[in-house]
C-alpha cells in the first residue's frame, strides 16, 4: 500500500477499515477481473471472502499496525434518516450472493482476530470519525480506510486517510489538493454541491466548481448563506436565498459526528495474531484450498520472511555476488528493498537510491523482482533506468495460475512456498516459479511476450496522453441539459416527480402506479428489480423504461469519465497517466486503471463525444490503428473452416456473407436488417451466446434464434466441430490454451451446477480467441515499439485498447509510422486468413478512429 511507511516510529498505529466499503470493493473486483465466480461445491457464493480476505490480509501486511478495528455500518435508523426520509434512498439494491456472504465476512474477521465494531444507530462514519478523534488525541497515527470521500473531513492532525481504490494515502494537504477545499471545509462543500451517492440534495445550480468557490470565498455554508447578495452569479445568488433549510439540512448530513456517545478502548483493537485452527475450519469450509496451502503448519511456524533492516548500500554491493542474481522490489512509493539471500532483506529509500545507481543500471547484475513494469516507471521518476531484469515473479505467477487476485507477492509467497512474504522470497520463488513456468511449456509466452511487453508498457505510462478540460466541460454541461430533459420527460409520463435514482421509488411508480409487468422480486428486502435487464425487456412496449436506461448511462458516463478525467490529470506533465496491468485479465488481455479506459463506449455517439476529448500535443496527429475483427479471423484460422476461410481470403464481408448463408439470400440480396442479425449470430458465437440471449439481443423469438444458430452451424461445419473439440479438449485438461500457448484454469467443466458448467464451457470456447488476440497485440506492440525507437522517431506509443493502439505523431512522420504499424501488426503472425488493420489519424482520438 502506498504511503504504508510511518513519519514517527515511536508512534502506535491504529487502522480503521470502512468495512461495507472494503467489501463492496472486493464484490466488484471479480467481476471486474473477468474471472468466473467462486461457488462452493453445493453453490454457495465465496468470491467476497475470499477477495476481502486476501485485501485485508494484504492491507495488515503493509501497515503493520498495532491497532486494528473492521467497522461496520448499524442495521437500525440513524439520525440522518430521521432528519431526513431520502437520505440514501439511491442507493442500488444489494444483489443477494453479496448479502449472503456478509455473516461469512464477519467469521472471517473473527478468525483473523481483528475487533468488528458496530453500534446501533450509528453510522460507521460516524463511529470511525469519533475513534480517529479519541486515538489521535491520545497521541496514536491513525489511518482511515476508505474510499468515501465524506471521511476526507476527518483528516488532520494525527490523522491521514487511505483510499485502497486508488492506493493513494491523504493528509491535509493531499485532502485539499484532491476536494479542492481543506478537510475541515469539506462537509461544507458536499452541502452546497450535494451527494448522489449518499441523496444529500445540496443547493440546486451549484456545481463542484462553484462550491468550491464559494467555500475558499466565504469559509463556510453559513459565510456564504450570510452573503448570498454579495454573490455575482445569479444561479448561485437565487439557489442560496432560496434553499436555505435545504443547504443547512445537507450540511448537517454531510457532516460526521465526531462526538458519538459510544464505550470504547483503545486496548479493545490490539492487533492479534489471527486465530490458525478457526482459519483453517474456514477455508476448509469454503474450499479455499490455496488459502489452505498458505496456512503455514504450526510446526513450520518460524518460516516467516525476513527481517527487513536499513541497508548499508557500500557494505551490502561488496558482498553481493558479481554473477548472482538479486532482488529489487518496491515496497511503496519511495520505498524499496533488497535482498541477495534468503533469511536478508534490506530496505532503502529513495534518497538512498543513488548509492546503488550503478548496480541498478547494469544490465550485466540480474535483478528478479515482482511486477517489473511498475517499478520501471517508479525509479524512472527517481531518475534511474532499471536494466537487468532476469525475471518477473509477479508473471511467472500470472502464467501459471491466470489468476489476476493471486499474483501479489504475499498471494505468491503463501501459495508456492508456504510462507510470509518478504523481499527474499522473490529470489525462491523467481527460481521456483521459472521451473514450473518451463514445465508447463509457458516459457515462450513468458520470454517472447510478457517480459519484453513490460519496458514498453512503462514507457507507455511515463508519456501519458493529453486530454482536453475544456471539451469535457463543454460535454458536461450537455449532459447535464440531456439528464435534465430525460428527468423531466420521466417524471411527466409517471404523472409526478420521485427520485429517479432510487430503486425503491422507481419500482414503485413502474409496477404499482403505472402497473408495468412486475419482474420477480430479488434481494434480501424481496423487492421488485429495476436492474437493467428488466428495463430492456420493458423497453420496446413502455417508453419510460428506455428513458430510464438512457438516464442511467447518460448518468454513468458523466461521473465516470466527463467529470472525472480532468480531475485525474497530472499536474506535473498536464497529462492523463492510465496504468497498464498485465496481469488484470485471465485472458492475458490488458486491463487499465486509474482511470479504465477499457469502458469507454465506442459504439455511441456520447462515448464518440469523450474520445474527442483525448488530443495529441499541440501541432501533432493522433494515429489510431485498430484489427478489423480479429476474433472472427482466427475463429477461421483455428477451425479451418472452409466457407469462413474462403470469406476472409476473398476479402468478403463477412456478416453479409453469414446472412446470405444461413438465410438463403445472394449477397446482393441482403438487407442491413439481415446483416446486423449475421453480425450478432458471428459474434455470439464467439462468446457462446445462447439462443435465449440471441433472442433477447435480437427481440426474436428464442425458436427463430435456435433456427438461426442451426443454420449457421450447418453452413459453417468446421466451426461446430473446432467448438465441440475445444470443449472436450478443456474438459479433459481442464485447461484453455491460445495459439502461443498460454493456458487458463477452467476447473468448473465437470461442475455439478449447470450455470458454473455452462459458463466454463463459453469461457473455454472464448478464451483461445480472445487469448490469441491478446498475444498478437502484445506481440505486434513489441515490435513496434522497437522499430520506432531504432528509428529515432519521436512518434510515442500512448494507448493499448484491446485490439486498438493509439500513437501521437509529429506531421513529418505520421505517413510513415502509420504505414509501419499497420505492416507490422498485420504481419505479426503467418494466419490462414490475412490480418487486416485499419489505420486512421486526426485531431483527437474520435476523428482519428
Amino acid at each position: 500500500a502506498r504511503g504504508a511507511s510511518r513519519h514517527n516510529q515511536a508512534m502506535a498505529r491504529l487502522l480503521l477499515v470502512d468495512t461495507f466499503g472494503y467489501v463492496f470493493r472486493a464484490y466488484h473486483a471479480r467481476a471486474r477481473s473477468g474471472a468466473p465466480p467462486m461457488r462452493t461445491k453445493d453453490g454457495r457464493p465465496t468470491e467476497v471472502v475470499y477477495i476481502f480476505n486476501n485485501m485485508l490480509r494484504k492491507l495488515l501486511a503493509s501497515y503493520q499496525p498495532e491497532y486494528v478495528a473492521a467497522v461496520f455500518e448499524s442495521a437500525e435508523p440513524t439520525f440522518r434518516e430521521q432528519a431526513f426520509a431520502e437520505y440514501k434512498a439511491n442507493r442500488p439494491e444489494t444483489p443477494p450472493d453479496l448479502t449472503e456472504q456478509i455473516p461469512q465476512v464477519r467469521r472471517l474477521l473473527e478468525a483473523l482476530r481483528v475487533p468488528v465494531l458496530e453500534y446501533s444507530g450509528f453510522e460507521a462514519d460516524d463511529v470511525i470519525g469519533t475513534i480517529a478523534r479519541r486515538a489521535a488525541a491520545e497521541g496514536v497515527e491513525v489511518v482511515i480506510v476508505s474510499a468515501d470521500k465524506d471521511m476526507t473531513q476527518l483528516v488532520g492532525p494525527g490523522i491521514s486517510m487511505f483510499n485502497p481504490s486508488k492506493d493513494e494515502l491523504l493528509d491535509a494537504a493531499g485532502v485539499e489538493a484532491k476536494m479542492g477545499v481543506a478537510p475541515s471545509q469539506v462537509a461544507d462543500l458536499l452541502a452546497l454541491k450535494g451527494d448522489a451517492v449518499d441523496n444529500i440534495p445540496g443547493a440546486p445550480g451549484i456545481g463542484d466548481k462553484g462550491a468550491q468557490e464559494l467555500i475558499r470565498r466565504f469559509g463556510s455554508v453559513e459565510g456564504a448563506l450570510e452573503h448570498a447578495a454579495e454573490v455575482e452569479r445569479k444561479m448561485y445568488r437565487e439557489s442560496l436565498q432560496n434553499h436555505r433549510e435545504q443547504i443547512l439540512l445537507s450540511k448537517r448530513l454531510a457532516t460526521i459526528d465526531t462526538g458519538v456517545p459510544i464505550e470504547w478502548a483503545l486496548e479493545d483493537a490490539a492487533a492479534q495474531e489471527p486465530e490458525s485452527g478457526a482459519l483453517r475450519e474456514l477455508f476448509q469450509e469454503f474450499e479455499f484450498f490455496s488459502l489452505l496451502k498458505a496456512l503455514a503448519p504450526e510446526a513450520a511456524a518460524g518460516a516467516a520472511a525476513a527481517v527487513e533492516v536499513p541497508l548499508d548500500a557500500e557494505r551490502w554491493l561488496e558482498a553481493l555476488e558479481a554473477e548472482g542474481p538479486a532482488a529489487l522490489v518496491q515496497l511503496a512509493p519511495g520505498a524499496y528493498g533488497v535482498s541477495s539471500r534468503a533469511g536478508e532483506a534490506r530496505t532503502v529509500t529513495a534518497e538512498g537510491l543513488g548509492a546503488l545507481r550503478g548496480w541498478i543500471e547494469d544490465a550485466a547484475r540480474p535483478k528478479v523482482v515482482h511486477d517489473a513494469k511498475s517499478l520501471l516507471v517508479a525509479l524512472a521518476g527517481e531518475g534511474m533506468e532499471l536494466r537487468g531484469i532476469a525475471d518477473d515473479v509477479m508473471l511467472l505467477g500470472f502464467l501459471l495460475d491466470a489468476d489476476p487476485g493471486g499474483c501479489s507477492l504475499e498471494a505468491l509467497a503463501r501459495k508456492h512456498l508456504n510462507r510470509a512474504p518478504g523481499v527474499d522470497a522473490v529470489l525462491e520463488l523467481g527460481a521456483r516459479l521459472g521451473a514450473e513456468v518451463d514445465q508447463r511449456g509457458l516459457r515462450g509466452v513468458y520470454a517472447d511476450i510478457e517480459m519484453p511487453l513490460a519496458p514498453v508498457l512503462a514507457r507507455m505510462e511515463r508519456v501519458g496522453i493529453r486530454i482536453e478540460p475544456a471539451e469535457l466541460a463543454r460535454l458536461s454541461v450537455h449532459m447535464e441539459s440531456e439528464i435534465a430533459r430525460l428527468t423531466g420527460d420521466i417524471h411527466h409520463l409517471a404523472g409526478h416527480p420521485f427520485n429517479i435514482n432510487s430503486p425503491q421509488q422507481l419500482g414503485k411508480v413502474l409496477f404499482e402506479e403505472m402497473n408495468l409487468p412486475a419482474p420477480g422480486r430479488r434481494g434480501k428486502t424481496k423487492s421488485l428489480s429495476t436492474a437493467a435487464d428488466v428495463l430492456e425487456e420493458l423497453a420496446g412496449e413502455h417508453p419510460i423504461a428506455g428513458l430510464m436506461l438512457e438516464y442511467r448511462q447518460l448518468a454513468k458516463l458523466k461521473g465516470t469519465y466527463v467529470d472525472a478525467l480532468p480531475e485525474l490529470i497530472d499536474p506535473a506533465t498536464g497529462r492523463l497517466h492510465t496504468s497498464f496491468n498485465q496481469a488484470g485479465a485471465a485472458t492475458g488481455r490488458l486491463s487499465s486503471s486509474n482511470p479504465n479506459l477499457q469502458n469507454i463506449p465506442i459504439r455511441t455517439e456520447l462515448g464518440r463525444e469523450i474520445r474527442a476529448a483525448f488530443v495529441p500535443r499541440e501541432g501533432w496527429k493522433l494515429i489510431v490503428a485498430d484489427y478489423s475483427q480479429i476474433e472472427l479471423r482466427l475463429l477461421a484460422h483455428m477451425s479451418r473452416d472452409k466457407v469462413l476461410v474462403e470469406a476472409f481470403r476473398n476479402g468478403e464481408d463477412i456478416h453479409t456473407r453469414t446472412a446470405a448463408e444461413v438465410f438463403g439470400v445472394p449477397p446482393l440480396m441482403v438487407t442491413p436488417e439481415l446483416r446486423r442479425n449475421a453480425k450478432a449470430v458471428n459474434f455470439g458465437i464467439v462468446y457462446g451466446l445462447s439462443a435465449f440471449g440471441l433472442a433477447g439481443q435480437l427481440g426474436i423469438t428464442r425458436e427463430e434464434a435456435d433456427r438461426y444458430i442451426r443454420g449457421y452451424f450447418e453452413r459453417y461445419a468446421g466451426v461446430r466441430k473446432f467448438l465441440d473439440a475445444t470443449i472436450r479438449e478443456v474438459r479433459g485438461s481442464g485447461v484453455a490454451r491460445t495459439l502461443f500457448g498460454r493456458q487458463r484454469p477452467i476447473p468448473d467443466m465437470t461442475s455439478g451446477n449447470s450455470n458454473a458448467r455452462g459458463f466454463a464451457e463459453r469461457t473455454a470456447v472464448n478464451t483461445p480467441l480472445q487469448g490469441t488476440a491478446a498475444d498478437l497485440i502484445k506481440l505486434a506492440m513489441i515490435r513496434i515499439d522497437r522499430e520506432l525507437r531504432e528509428g529515432g522517431h519521436r512518434t510515442a506509443m500512448l494507448l493499448q485498447v484491446h485490439d486498438e493502439l493509439v500513437f501521437e505523431a509529429p506531421p513529418e512522420e505520421v505517413g510513415a509510422v502509420s504505414a509501419m504499424v499497420k505492416r507490422e501488426m498485420e504481419n505479426v503472425y503467418r494466419l490462414e486468413v490475412p490480418l487486416l488493420v485499419d489505420v486512421g489519424q486526426g485531431g483527437n482520438w474520435r476523428d482519428a478512429k
